[in-house]
Order: structure tokens, then sequence, then C-alpha cells
């Protein structure tokens, strides 16, 4: 046979070997039972309490990989599985999977004792304020908006637009008409106070810090926006004020 074409039946064969590779894995996958999938949960979960994060992960992965776990369990192998890059350093994995969980159930939490942890605490608190503010957002923005949303909404465009005359308009008018939940009142707030704060009117800034914890003495603002050094040191007095009150 020319050395040609025996150069390609090479590739050929290789190429099919390849492919036949590949759908048995999937296969593999598709035709894991439920019990299988339940026991790589389960021991994925035992071996993250016995601090074996690597074999925690293999297992997890493989129980979500395998399809047949209910949503909650899944969310749940997820938020460990975040747990795990988190305190590894490994943000983006960690991010990954908290966006994963939220795009599953929206208003997943994790508990106080989860959502306050120091490695992955600031990450949680940043991808689920971002989902709630986009959320929000878009809630404002429908049809079905109220015109008081609809004018937060105007305002929190106007804002990142850097309109920062035109924002803080749109933003009182909508407190000023009423806003129908406590959520979208503290954001118009806090997008008030950000905008006073940018145009150097820290007396207003202030002031609307102050109200917000008067409102809600457990206000935080998000990792992300805690520290721009635009408002960070008022946030941080009238924070601290807050919780002497309280």
């Amino acid at each position: 046979m020319p050395i040609h074409h025996l150069t390609l039946a090479v590739l050929v064969a290789a190429l099919a070997a390849g492919c036949a590779q590949l759908p048995a894995s999937e296969e593999a996958a598709a035709t894991m039972s439920a019990p299988d999938t339940d026991s790589h949960y389960a021991r994925g979960l035992a071996h993250y309490r016995d601090h074996q994060p690597d074999a925690a992960l293999t297992e997890l992965t493989a129980a979500i990989t395998g399809g047949r776990l209910k949503a909650a369990e899944e969310n749940d192998a997820r938020k460990h599985m975040a747990f795990i890059h988190c305190a590894a350093g490994r943000e983006l994995p960690c991010r990954e999977q908290f966006h994963a969980i939220l795009k599953s159930d929206p208003d997943f939490e994790l508990v106080s004792g989860e959502s306050d942890h120091p490695q992955w605490g600031p990450v949680w608190r940043s991808i689920k304020g971002a989902d709630e503010e986009r959320r929000a957002l878009s809630q404002a923005s429908s049809p079905n908006a109220t015109p008081a949303q609809q004018k937060l909404a105007e305002g929190i465009r106007e804002y990142e637009a850097a309109r920062y005359r035109h924002a803080l308009d749109a933003l009182q008018a909508a407190v000023k008409a009423g806003l129908p939940a406590k959520g979208d009142e503290m954001r118009a707030h806090k997008y008030t106070a950000f905008a006073f704060c940018l145009t150097k009117r820290m007396k207003q800034c202030r002031a609307e810090f102050r109200t917000m914890f008067e409102k809600d003495p457990a206000f935080a603002l998000l990792p992300s926006e805690s520290g721009h050094p635009a408002w960070a040191s008022v946030y941080r007095s009238e924070k601290a004020a807050a919780g002497k009150k309280k």
C-alpha cells in the first residue's frame, strides 16, 4: 500500500476510535441508574464532611453528570462544589457553580453560616446580589411594571450611562411615586446615594445611606460595591452608626 494511503488509513482508524470513545462516556452517563447517582451524591457529601475535597469533587461531578438527581439535590451538590473551589482559591469555577444554581433556582439562598463564610460568602453575595439586580431591573422594565417601577428602571439606566442628574430625577420620582416592594425602594435609595457621592454632594449621599439603615438596619452593599472610593467611607460610617443604635 502506498505511504499516503497508509497514513490516511491510520488517521481514519484513529478518528473512528476517538468517535467510538466519546459516545461511550455519554452513554454511560445517560444509562447511570438512579441508585448509582444517589451513591455518588452521598459519597461526595461524605468526602466533603471528611475534608477530602478532591474525592468529593469527583463524586459530586459524577452525580450531576448522571442526570438523575432531583433539582434540590443537584443544587446542593453544586453548592458544595462551589465551596470546595472557593476554599482552594479557584474563584472562577466557584462562580460557575453558583451561577448554575441561580439559573436553576433564582430564589436559592445559602443559610446564614454559609453566606457569611470568609472564603465563599463574598463571592456568593456578589453573584446573588447581581442576579437580584438584573431581575429587578427586568421586572421594572416590563409592560406590567407600575409607573414607579418604570421610573426606577429609567433611573438605573441613566445612572449606568453616567447621566447622574437625570438618574437622580428619575430615582427620586420613583421613591415619591411609591415603589411596591421594599427591595425596589432600597435599590432606589442606593443608586441615589451613589449618584450623590459621585457628584460630590456628600451631605445628600450620607442622608440616603442613613435612610437606608433606618429602613433596614441589616442593609449591606454588595461586596463589589462596598469598597468604591466615592462612597466607601460614608457607607462604613453610617453602617457603624446604625450598628450602635441597634
